[in-house]
């Protein structure tokens, strides 16, 4: 089909006069003012009012403070009763007491395997950090064994599924976030890969915009990245349900929730529902705990005295043992620590997106329904008059007499939203950072020429943001301490990896 012919135009036609058709019916007149915001540009909306690339979303939203809004992803879901089971059923395994404390095993299993891969290939640092995270979300959920040395199938899909979902997020990246005309085709696209198409008459136009149609490219990337997102999801739920008729499986949350359903009624609803759970753990508490540890590792890089501090109470308090989740009590200042890390550059800086189910109204201002709400967590955690000089990383702020805010009461959301694996990522955070500080030296790295090189405290755009990467020297403390994580192998020692199961795997 041509550029210029008689359909292309039609579709052409068809798109503009639906833009204008929706903007003549939301400018009527309203009693009330939306929020102040910048003023966009006719057909272009505030295309140059978004972030430059590259940089981070809550610095640039920060100077408008305003109510910001953008439309709904594949990773979000409303309010419904689908929604209230996914929750319930996470809540069942992350938040129980029972559960807690069979997944301490599991994380302090995988914290010493972290400690020695990092012994074994110290400038692999970040690789060891995701395996480490995949590797323990990964047995909790699925009752998967990642592999013990190199790559991993499952623990690189989810990483390539949220560097997609991070990379689809950025405001700006693609024509559909910068041109209102193209959000229509957007909003067809995510609505059909979602299964709640609208039947409004524009979704029936723009189902025939060619995929070459200006700002259209985003389709083709809507789909790959669904496809994805569905090999991410069927792939490990089949490998269980393999498992269980081989009775090779081992307990987790998603083997003992298909056994909780047997022989019930809507057992294909509940499946879909405990599929999709599972997926929300592996894929959340994955890529979350390692920006968290990436935070950790350059920050404990670029203020040294916080190193000496938490090593003397470690030395202390723990002597020559690795320190386990039971001793978090007695670890203030560690814990303390942990609270910075989330603090310091919180894993998702403007949160998650949250929905106005209904017409409402804020210190005077109309927020219309379906509006999208960001909360900037960055500014949150960073205003001076709540922390005293916000940039240092300062544990101390946790232990003065008057103690500075939890952030944590910010940083894993809100309301509804809050995370319900909050306490499994808390407990996985404090075993690495308190293992990792009790046996390693963690210091700037020198080049050739003998010269300290500083790594630079800059991070990535994105919903769940990491550290820029940067180099980093980790060397044990001393010969005892390396022999203090080499004998820790043995009451923690490498399992056969499931990988190969995976593979004869049919989804």
């Amino acid at each position: 089909m041509g550029v210029s012919s008689p359909t292309t135009l039609l579709v052409l036609f068809s798109i503009v006069a639906a833009y204008l058709l929706n903007r003549l019916v939301r400018s009527q007149k309203h009693d009330l003012p939306l929020p102040p915001g910048p003023k966009g540009l006719p057909l272009l909306g505030n295309v140059n009012d978004l972030p430059k690339p590259g940089m981070l979303e809550c610095h640039h939203w920060l100077k408008h403070k305003e109510l910001i809004g953008w439309n709904n992803t594949l990773a979000f879901s409303g309010y419904t009763d689908t929604f209230k089971l996914h929750r319930k059923n996470i809540a069942k395994v992350a938040g129980s007491t029972v559960s807690l404390s069979v997944f301490d095993r599991v994380q302090e299993e995988e914290a010493v395997h972290f400690l020695l891969n990092v012994l074994s290939s110290p400038e692999n640092l970040f690789s060891h950090i995701k395996k480490e995270a995949g590797a323990v979300i990964l047995k909790i959920t699925y009752g998967y064994t990642a592999e013990a040395h190199g790559k991993d199938p499952l623990v690189d899909m989810a990483v390539k599924t949220m560097h997609e979902f991070a990379d689809s997020t950025v405001p700006g990246k693609w024509a559909v976030d910068i041109m209102p005309f193209c959000e229509y085709m957007y909003l067809r696209e995510q609505r059909m890969l979602m299964q709640a198409i609208t039947d409004d008459s524009f979704c029936k136009i723009v189902q025939y915009a060619p995929d070459w149609f200006p700002g259209a490219g985003f389709k083709r990337t809507a789909r790959q990245m669904a496809a994805q997102l569905h090999q991410t999801t069927e792939q490990p739920y089949q490998f269980v349900k393999q498992q269980m008729r081989q009775n090779k499986a081992k307990t987790s949350f998603l083997s003992q929730a298909i056994e909780n359903i047997k022989g019930d009624s809507d057992t294909d609803d509940m499946e879909s529902v405990h599929k999709w759970s599972a997926s929300s753990m592996y894929l959340g508490g994955a890529d979350t705990t390692v920006s968290s540890l990436m935070t950790f590792f350059l920050a404990i890089t670029l203020f040294p005295d916080v190193q000496k501090k938490a090593q003397e109470e470690l030395d202390r308090v723990i002597g020559n043992r690795l320190p386990v989740s039971a001793d978090r009590q007695k670890l203030p200042y560690i814990e303390a620590l942990v609270s910075e890390t989330h603090r310091w550059h919180p894993v998702a800086p403007m949160a998650l997106p949250h929905a106005s189910t209904k017409d409402d109204v804020i210190n005077g201002y109309r927020i219309p329904k379906g509006s999208l709400l960001l909360p900037n967590n960055w500014w949150f955690t960073h205003d001076p008059s709540v922390y005293h000089s916000p940039m240092e990383f300062n544990p101390d702020r946790y232990l003065k007499a008057e103690p500075e805010p939890d952030p944590r009461n910010w940083i894993f959301g809100y309301g509804r939203r809050v995370c319900p694996g909050r306490y499994v990522a808390e407990n996985a955070l404090f075993l690495t950072i308190a293992q990792s500080l009790a046996v390693f030296k963690i210091e700037n790295p020198v080049d050739e020429n003998g010269k300290v090189v500083k790594p630079e405290m800059k991070f990535e755009p994105g919903v769940v943001s990491h550290p820029v990467p940067y180099r980093v020297s980790i060397k044990p403390r001393s010969e005892k301490h390396e022999l203090l994580i080499r004998e820790a192998e043995k009451q923690y020692p490498w399992q056969e990896s499931d990988a190969k199961a995976l593979e004869t795997v049919k989804w």
